[in-house]
């Protein structure tokens, strides 16, 4: 029962994702750990979001294998997933698009800044660009260690790529890609009409708090 339910939850996001233009038909993908399992949930490559059904959604073990034989088969981005989960045993669902204004900001390698109170609160300050990796390749998630790791982030930039977003639940990893896609479109706007008000680096650090104690 548990697993229908993170397979509904799995596709009602793709789908929404979709239907807010987060990205095409045939891109990006979601995954899921499973409650007490060393097992995830995963969408399958190439596959028409508006045709998605819950026995497409494949369950995979820790190395990514196939737990049942599928003529579907597993996100290439897959190896991605796993590698955030490997580091952060905290979380328990990844998400990846090519939402467009967060996108546009790792084409050109430039992390999302700004002095927006919720970007230190909910994000813990900036949002940073992975060096650049082939898509589908372990090149991706190469230095994922010191933004999901050390920099304890949860949403990063992947540069001429697109995003990832990671949390406790599928709708949680979708509401921090969702407002990291907003807060994109924030910065381009208020840029266009001057410098941002400076927060006080106490107060910084004040909102650093609130991002720390919400992630416990």
């Amino acid at each position: 029962m548990i697993k229908d339910d993170l397979k509904r939850d799995i596709i009602y996001y793709f789908k929404k994702q979709y239907d807010l233009g987060m990205l095409n038909t045939f891109e990006g993908n979601i995954t899921v750990r499973i409650p007490d399992s060393e097992n995830f949930l995963v969408t399958p490559t190439q596959q028409d979001k508006e045709k998605i059904t819950p026995d497409m959604i494949l369950e995979v073990d820790k190395n990514g294998n196939l737990v049942e034989e599928s003529k579907w088969k597993p996100s290439s981005e897959l190896g991605m997933h796993l590698k955030i989960y490997e580091l952060r045993p905290d979380i328990s669902a990844v998400v990846h698009n090519h939402s467009t204004y967060a996108t546009a900001f790792a084409l050109v390698g430039r992390p999302i800044s700004n002095e927006m109170a919720e970007g230190y609160m909910y994000y813990g300050g900036d949002i940073p660009v992975c060096p650049y990796g082939r898509p589908g390749t372990p090149a991706v998630y190469a230095h994922f260690e010191k933004y999901f790791l050390d920099k304890d982030k949860d949403v990063v930039l992947l540069a001429n790529h697109g995003l990832v977003a990671a949390g406790k639940s599928v709708s949680q990893a979708f509401s921090k890609a969702e407002a990291v896609e907003k807060l994109a479109q924030i910065v381009i706007a208020s840029e266009a009409l001057g410098p941002d008000l400076p927060l006080s680096a106490i107060e910084k650090e004040k909102l650093l708090e609130v991002y720390r104690a919400r992630k416990d």
